[in-house]
């Protein structure tokens, strides 16, 4: 018998490359990245086995097992030094025999967010009408969470950012789902079906923002866009109901006073109230048995003091110089005296902080083609602006970061230039801070013009990233013209 033709290997040498970014391969391969690499690294480099002096594990998660260590033994967690976080996270590391187990969870939580990530880039996919059969994400959006080097270290260093990540995430996938099926359903039969996946829809992303602003406050700034969101009807969510950016009513009181009555009749309708009722009720249930549990410390520490945290030591903030003058100054009076100027300094600094993040829900939240590129705006004005910013808050608008990239041409030259510009005032920053924690010299006022170059360079990036916007009838047609490619 003749033997059969050899069969041609048609499959290109990068095939390696494309499974990883196959959506049914790419969240185990991440996920085993991330537990590779919390196994070896700190195995490595922990106790200075390898470079002395350096120890790879983040001391938060130091704080965050011998917390559940207290609670073990019938104690609070509070009574741990520096443990301000919700009881509930030390309760379920509580759970676990080993405390490396708890580094383990956040590695499965950072890969279950990669996957949240893919699912609704498959969603917007759908909606474009792409084959969704032969449909792979690009190894770009990928690597924005997955493969992203500064997610796996955050993660595998056992910190619970990955953990907290994920219920922002999560929530914003129920609103997508939302989106998906309310756009979906005829209009035939909108009245009954769509009515009652809607409400479900709310409900669950209500519930979900409630536990995610109880573990981490920081979500409380997407509430207003989920509300701006939801007061928008379907049939309207195509067309803006608010002015442009450039076109805003500042300087007619009486257009502007129309604008904020409509907006109230919006925001008290059916829907936003619904999701601020289960938002509001899984939040104070949360709050009052953490309380319950462990007394007023628990609303203290895990609440009330990020409303009011000021930190002197030096961070990527640029009013980290400021606080930490106002801080020597504030020593030479009494503590009561130096505890309420410092107060009052961080309630004044969140101010700018309030009034950009409600002009961005209002302004761009109504519009499902943007909800994902509103979160991120809003997050990235939030870290930029904030009194106190560690590599860790870079995770919040990374994660959705891939929800708006068919939205952005991220590959302009203007992007690149920006980022660009971004990662050298990161690196100088780093460079000042080196010489100012490990090697004693006096570069205080270096480090803070580094934070302020940092800070404008963050609004660069914003403002080329806002400016880079491709309109949603282009959106399709590039969509069009990869998936013919």
């Amino acid at each position: 018998m003749s033997q059969p033709p050899p069969r041609e290997n048609s499959d290109p040498p990068w095939r390696i490359l494309s499974s990883l970014s196959n959506p049914a391969y790419s969240p185990w391969i991440g996920l085993f990245f991330r537990l590779f690499l919390a196994w070896i690294l700190p195995f490595l480099l922990d106790d200075g086995r390898l470079i002395p002096g350096l120890s790879y594990t983040d001391i938060d998660f130091l704080v965050f097992t011998d917390a559940a260590k207290y609670i073990q033994q019938g104690q609070s967690p509070y009574d741990r030094h520096t443990y301000r976080y919700t009881p509930f996270l030390a309760g379920l590391l509580a759970k676990f025999p080993h405390r490396e187990v708890g580094r383990y969870l956040f590695c499965v939580a950072d890969a279950l967010c990669g996957w949240i990530i893919l699912s609704l880039r498959q969603s917007q996919a759908k909606k474009d009408g792409n084959n969704i059969e032969n449909w792979k994400v690009g190894l770009g959006d990928a690597l924005w969470w997955l493969y992203n080097p500064l997610a796996i270290n955050i993660c595998t260093r056992g910190s619970s950012e990955s953990l907290m990540v994920l219920l922002p995430v999560l929530a914003t996938f129920w609103v997508a789902t939302l989106n998906e099926r309310t756009e979906s359903t005829k209009q035939t039969t909108a009245d009954s079906n769509a009515s009652a996946a809607t409400v479900k829809q709310v409900f669950w992303t209500g519930i979900c923002h409630g536990i995610a602003v109880h573990s981490k406050l920081y979500p409380i700034i997407y509430s207003l866009s989920y509300m701006a969101y939801f007061a928008t009807p379907p049939r309207t969510r195509s067309k803006t109901i608010i002015y442009k950016t450039n076109r805003f009513p500042w300087n007619h009181p009486v257009k502007l006073f129309r604008l904020a009555m409509l907006w109230i009749q919006r925001l008290l309708s059916p829907l936003p109230m619904l999701f601020l009722l289960t938002f509001a009720v899984t939040f104070v249930v949360l709050t009052w048995l953490a309380v319950r549990l462990y007394g007023n410390e628990a609303l203290h520490e895990g609440l009330l003091y990020h409303f009011g945290r000021i930190d002197h030591r030096h961070n990527y903030s640029m009013y980290w110089y400021w606080i930490y003058l106002a801080r020597a100054r504030a020593s030479s009076v009494s503590s009561a005296m130096a505890t309420l100027t410092l107060s009052r300094i961080g309630k004044i600094l969140l101010l700018p902080q309030a009034f950009l993040l409600a002009y961005s829900s209002l302004g761009m939240g109504p519009n499902p083609n943007q909800l994902g590129l509103t979160l991120f705006v809003q997050t990235y004005l939030f870290v930029s602006h904030n009194k106190v910013i560690t590599a860790q808050y870079f995770t919040w608008y990374l994660c959705l970061l891939p929800l708006c990239s068919r939205q952005i041409q991220l590959q302009s030259r203007e992007v690149l230039v920006a980022v660009a510009l971004l990662g050298l005032s990161i690196v100088a920053w780093l460079g000042s801070a080196y010489l100012l924690e490990m090697q004693g010299m006096s570069v205080h006022r270096i480090v803070w013009a580094c934070s302020v170059a940092y800070f404008f360079a963050n609004v660069n990036v914003l403002t080329v990233v806002l400016q880079s916007r491709i309109p949603k009838d282009k959106v399709k047609e590039s969509t069009m013209q990869k998936k013919k490619s």
